[in-house]
């Protein structure tokens, strides 16, 4: 693995925990439209993380 594929995981991983912490914001929130749209997004870097990583 090159340097910069674990750079970009590693951002990825980043943006992860952050999305996870709007997500629970939005869930508490009673924000459907937004905790799809950030679920979406996970699932979007949960794909980029695969593709990354094999």
């Amino acid at each position: 693995m090159k340097k910069e594929d674990i750079l970009f995981l590693n951002q990825l991983v980043k943006t992860l925990e952050e999305a996870e912490l709007k997500l629970e914001e939005a869930y508490d929130e009673k924000n459907y439209e937004s905790f799809n749209n950030v679920k979406k997004l996970i699932i979007q870097i949960q794909k980029k993380i695969s593709e990354v990583a094999v």
